[in-house]
Order: structure tokens, then sequence, then C-alpha cells
């Protein structure tokens, strides 16, 4: 069944959109200055370290958020994160004048906004129409393509510095807040009701099953009884067991340990597949096109092969910035497709780094077009998945948000795993490629 789509969604969906850009905006832009900035600090030996610092820590903001600041209103979440945000840009800002470690502290604490941020703001999204997360998604499948070009334009075209750039980013942060505040539609009891116009049956049926008076058929009244309750609620089969309502009717209070190991249950598969994906399209579009062009080739004539490197991450960048909007014109249930296809795609990264069968002024466009595919996959796992978990009907609506930070955890698991993987594959069986 269709969600009704008025004014209101649209200006939440835009809202989302927004906010999507902007949490991970100055990610993906200390990601395009990572190079420049090493060099700046004469640490380009220690590349590596900006990568990493900019999402090692993101998990631990996400494990915060899902354990710990569950009761923390949300607004306050959005605030703290903009704050974050801004201190990560002013740190990045003012460490050339400080140091290259005081340059590491502000990135990571700029990681721990975008990873937090997401987590909140996903989580924050239960109380909306599920199909909204395409705005969120869209948004952030931007921020990729418009932070990567933004780098380029402000510091290639404009020969600004990463002092001057991280300073014009700052406002972005009092527009984030303005957004969340003000443009965005908060969620009440009619826009749950919109969100969830199929009803849940299983959770209304475990509702009225805990109503039923525990007894036996073994009189003519108690007989009587179950019938008029069965014509009353037809939907609850109440010859159910006696057992299994009596403990259900019985069970304890549920602890937050079991809540944690139920909840993961939901999703474990989804958020499996997820981290999957990531692991998959990180080593495929950081480590295999890193040495995905034959040597020299930093110097050869073509501009396109010259700058193979950056425009393969823009291609990736592109792809998903298309698949993260696409949630409007198709859905994705089987995401272990997706993820099948994109192990796949990881394998000949791989192949391509170690052989570099593919080369050439002809061929770099040939890899151009597989880095696109790349992104397609990746982004299109990513909207699939959140949807599915916001829009699953048999997860009760209280447990959303756990299981929204439970996929997002994962994305962080599989970040850091490709992240260890080529820092070995680069020192072992592609360290002379």
């Amino acid at each position: 069944m269709g969600i009704a789509k008025d004014g209101f969604y649209w200006r939440n969906w835009i809202a989302f959109w927004i906010l999507g850009t902007i949490n991970n905006f100055s990610y993906v832009v200390v990601n395009s200055a990572a190079q420049s900035l090493a060099q700046s600090f004469d640490a380009s030996d220690l590349l590596g370290l900006i990568l990493w610092a900019n999402i090692a820590f993101g998990f631990f903001a996400r494990i915060i958020n899902a354990f710990f600041l569950e009761r923390i209103p949300y607004t306050y979440r959005v605030l703290a994160n903009a704050v974050l945000m801004g201190l990560g840009m002013a740190g990045v800002a003012i460490s050339i004048n400080i140091g290259f470690w005081f340059c590491l502290l502000s990135i990571v604490i700029t990681g721990i906004a975008s990873s937090f941020g997401e987590s909140v703001l996903l989580g924050y999204m239960k109380g909306y129409p599920s199909e909204i997360v395409n705005g969120w998604s869209s948004g952030t499948g931007m921020a990729g393509v418009a932070g990567s070009m933004s780098y380029i334009l402000l510091s290639g075209v404009l020969q600004l510095s990463n002092r001057e750039i991280f300073i014009i980013l700052l406002p972005l942060c009092a527009v984030y807040c303005v957004v969340f505040l003000w443009m965005l539609v908060k969620p009440t009891s009619r826009d749950i009701d919109n969100a969830n116009q199929v009803a849940d049956v299983s959770e209304r049926s475990s509702l009225v099953e805990s109503q039923v008076p525990i007894f036996s058929e073994s009189s003519e009244a108690d007989k009587q009884a179950t019938q008029q309750f069965q014509d009353k609620h037809p939907e609850v089969n109440i010859h159910h067991s006696a057992s299994v309502l009596t403990s259900t009717w019985q069970e304890e209070p549920e602890t937050k340990g079991r809540r944690y190991v139920r909840t993961l249950r939901l999703v474990w598969w989804v958020s499996l597949n997820l981290a999957l994906v990531y692991f998959f399209e990180y080593v495929a579009s950081v480590g295999g096109s890193d040495k995905a062009q034959p040597p020299g080739s930093e110097t050869s004539p073509n501009w396109w092969v010259r700058n193979a490197y950056k425009v393969l991450a823009f291609c990736y960048q592109l792809g998903v910035l298309i698949s993260r909007s696409s949630l409007g014109l198709f859905k994705i249930r089987r995401v272990e497709v997706i993820t099948a296809l994109q192990g796949v795609n990881m394998v000949f990264w791989l192949l391509q780094a170690k052989f570099k069968w593919i080369s050439g002024p002809t061929g770099v466009w040939i890899l151009f077009a597989i880095m696109v595919y790349v992104g397609l996959l990746g982004g299109a796992s990513y909207v699939n998945v959140f949807y599915l978990i916001l829009h699953d009907k048999t997860t009760p609506d209280k447990d959303r948000e756990l299981c929204v930070n439970w996929a997002a955890i994962f994305i962080n698991l599989g970040i850091t795993a490709a992240s260890v993987f080529i820092l070995i594959m680069s020192n072992s069986f592609l360290k002379n490629d």
C-alpha cells in the first residue's frame, strides 16, 4: 500500500536530504584533502593515519549512541553533533599552526560527528514514513559528489589553502541545526500512523493474547467463554498452547542485555550483508583503484590517465549518489544478491591491481565505468537495508531505533576491516605493484 506523499512528506524528504549532505560533507572533504594535509606537515608517509582517524572512532560513537543515549532527546544529540562537527573542522583549520597530531585529533572528531550524526538521524526516522530514508541516503550520496568536487574547486581552481577551505565550511554547522529545528516537521502520532498504514497484525495479536484469561476448557462455562473471546478476537488463535500463554503472562521483564541480543537477531542478516558490501567496495575503491594503473601513469600526457585515481574516486561517489536516490523507483529485498555482486567487483579490482590488464587512454574509461558500478551496488545496499529495517512490520516500534543502530555499527565494522585488509595487502601480495 503506497504512502500518501503530501507537502509535509516532501518538506521532510528535503530536510533529511540536506541533513544527510551536511552530515557527511566534512568527512568527504577530509578524505579529499588527506594527501594535501599530510604533505603540509611533511608527513606523506603517514597518509594512511589520516584516513584511519576519519573512520576508526566512529564505531565507538555508534556504540555510545545505541546503548547509552537512547533516552536522551534527539534535539540534544543533534545539537551536540553540530558542535562536534564545528570543533573538528575548526581544529583542522588551525592545526597547521599547531602540529600533525592536533590535526589527527581534529579529524577523529570530524569522523565521530559523521558516524554519530548518521546513527542519531537514522534512528530518528522511526517516526516517519519508511520511504523517507531515501531523502537521507540521497543526501549522503550527494555529500560524496559535492564534497569531492568542492575540494577540487576550492583548492585546485580558486587556489585556497586547507585552512581557508575548512573555515568556509563552518557555517554548514549552523545550517544543520536550523534544518533540524525549524525545517523538519517533528513526528507526531499522525506521522507514525501514515508511516505504518498497514497494521502490524502480529504485534496486535500479541497484545490481545496477553489479555487472554488462563483457564482450561474442562467446563461448559469455560468453553462458552472461550468461544465468546474467539468471536470477539478472530485474529487470535485461542487454542495456542496454554503453557506458552502462561509463560508469557509470567515472564520476567526483559533485561537490557536480552533486548540487545533479541534486536540483533532481528537484523543480523541484513546488517552482515551491509558490512560485507562496505568491506568489498572500500577494498575495491580505495585499495584496488590505488594500484590499478601501471607505474608511471601519473606522468602520462593524457589527463585522464594522469588523474585516474581522483576520477575513479569521483566515479565511485557518483554511483553511490545515483543508487542511494533510487528507492522511489524500485526496492531490493534480496540484499544478499548485491553483496555477492560486490564481492565479484572486489576480486576484479584486486586482479586489476596485480596484473594491470586494463590500462591506457582507452582502458581507463572502462575502469571508470566499472567503478560507477561499484558505487551503484554500494549505495543500493545502504538505502535498501535501512528501508527494510524501518519498514519491517515484525520489528516493534520501540526497537526500531536500536535495530537501525545495529546496522550502522556493522557499517563501521566493514570499513575498519577493509582498512586493515588494505594495509596488509599493500605490504604483502601487492607490495611491489
